[in-house]
Parts: structure tokens; sequence; C-alpha cells
């Protein structure tokens, strides 16, 4: 299967005639508009299959499709193993440094590309791939996906049912107690330089809030580390990341909730520094996809090499 990298949205009402070049420069701003008015011109804009001009209105329902020209992406880890398959869903056990789906300067390099070329071991292409539950790029561990979306949509009741249970492991800065229910609540932070990030209370601030509810339990300490399990009693995003940064035990190895939330910007314009890589000690965020109850099954899958930090 050949895979074309493309970028699709389909119209809202709002921007009903509006010129084209107006709305690509405002709404999608990782070009700028001389960069959009070039992508026009190159023919890279569709509307509704037609290629697009300068003088193009906007209407509602439109799809509208950019083609970025080809670019090299960053390496990734491969090595996806398969966990569970059945006639409606699949497990997998996805490494670090994987994207699930395409997003940023990331496309074939992804799970999501992984799958629809049938370059997962065990597993045939996919034609449709649903995501039940996914995880960060740099988090590894299980991931839940649909075969049908007749499935996913059950499937995205059932992950919020009883006897229904994801559980991570995470190593932590600090010496966590032996046991800790964090009941609170996640909101953005407007003082926070990275916008995207979240800040965990666990008394209800006076801001747009979600209830986030993860309890906690200590399996091993280790010198100035420890690792701990976290089972999810909701699903926010973010959540256990600024959760354990909020109650002062940031995650190792986190650029954006670890002990020094800037470092996520100089990663961002790729630019870190020897310092930065001191105080994150490992490439990467260390949370893992544990454990999943799901369906009358627990899938596991074991911590990986290198996160095996606490003695």
């Amino acid at each position: 299967m050949v895979l074309t990298r493309v970028s699709r949205v389909k119209l809202p009402p709002d921007v009903k005639g509006h010129s084209i070049l107006d709305y690509l420069s405002g709404r999608f701003t990782y070009l700028t508009r001389d960069g959009w008015e070039q992508a026009i011109h190159e023919g890279r804009v569709t509307l509704d299959g037609e290629t697009a001009t300068l003088d193009s209105v906007l209407a509602w329902n439109q799809i509208l499709e950019y083609l970025p020209p080809d670019r090299p992406e960053p390496d990734v880890n491969t090595d996806v193993k398969l966990v569970y398959e059945c006639d409606d869903y699949i497990v997998l056990n996805k490494p670090p440094s994987l994207p699930c789906h395409p997003a940023g300067g990331f496309f074939l390099h992804t799970l999501w590309a992984l799958l629809k070329e049938g370059l997962v071991k065990g597993v045939p292409p996919m034609e449709q791939i649903h995501f039940i539950s996914r995880i960060d790029r740099e988090t590894s561990g299980l991931v839940l996906l649909a075969r049908t979306p007749q499935f996913h949509t059950r499937a995205c009741k059932m992950i919020h049912q009883e006897g229904t249970m994801k559980q991570y492991l995470a190593i932590v800065h600090g010496s966590f107690p032996d046991e800790l229910e964090a009941d609170g609540w996640l909101y953005h932070d407007p003082n926070c330089p990275v916008e995207k990030r979240r800040a965990f209370s666990l008394e209800k601030p006076d801001v747009k809030a979600e209830n986030a509810h993860t309890s906690f339990r200590c399996l091993r300490r280790n010198d100035d580390l420890s690792l701990v399990e976290a089972t999810l009693h909701t699903g926010r995003y973010h959540q256990i990341r600024a959760t354990l940064c909020g109650l002062g035990y940031p995650l190792l190895g986190d650029k954006m909730y670890g002990l020094d939330e800037t470092i996520y910007l100089r990663f961002a314009k790729q630019c870190m520094t020897d310092e930065d890589r001191r105080k994150l000690r490992i490439d990467r965020q260390a949370l893992h996809a544990w454990r999943l109850h799901f369906d009358g099954h627990l899938f596991e899958a074991p911590l990986p090499v290198d996160l095996q930090v606490v003695g």
C-alpha cells in the first residue's frame, strides 16, 4: 500500500464567503501567508477534489485538502509487538519513540502507517484503523485498536464501564508514599511558558477544570527515584504526568512535566543543552502502559529495559 501524506479538513459554517488564503494563514500557522500562497500556486491545495486558486471562496462542508511536499521524518523505533488479536480488536505493545498517529513532522513514521502498510509482525495490512486507547510518542506499552468502526463505537463505551481498567508504571523523582489517592482537578495554567502544559490541584480552581482521579501505589524505591503504579479512574489529557508533577513527584525524563518545564521549549526548537540532558537522565519520559483489563481479559506489557533503573 502506498501512503500519501495529506491533511484534510471539513470546513465549518463560519468560513462561508472567506478567501482561502485568509482561512489557511489564520487557521494553520505552520506555514506563513506567503507559504500558503506558494502552496496554492503549486497546486497542493484542493477544494472538493478540485485544485484551488487564490480567488477561491470557501463554503460550508467543503473538503479542503493540503498535500505537503515530501520531507524526511525523524527516526523512530518500529519494534511493535502483537499482544492479542480477535475479529473485533487488537492489542499491541508499542515501543517508545513511535507516535501512534500522524501529527507534526510524523506521517510514515507512525504506528498508524506501519499498520496500514502491514509492517507490524503478525498483523496483515489494515485498511481501517480506529484507536480505542493511545499513548504519547515517548510513552511505551499497550495500545488498543478496533478493527471496525462498529466495534470502535462499542469499545468507547466499554472503556468507561466497570471491569475495564488501565494501569501504568511511572518512575518519579523523590521518595513516593506507599499509597496516594489523587482525586482532583486538571486545568490550563496561563502562567506557564509551555502552552500545552496542564496544572493539577486537589482543590477545584476558579477556572475551567476537569476532574482527574488516579490511584498511585509505590512498588520500589532506589536512592532518589521511585517506581510507581498508576491506576486511572478517569482518562484526561496528560493526566498521570500533570498529576505527578502537581503532587511534587515529577516524572523522570519528562521534558514538559519534569524538573524543568523550560526544557520542552528548547527541545521543540532542537536546542537542548548538556545541562538539560543531565537533568532528564534518560532519553524519554519514564511512563509505560503496563496493564489493561478489557473485555474480560488482562493484558500485560513488561517494563522495558530502558526503564529498569529502580532496583
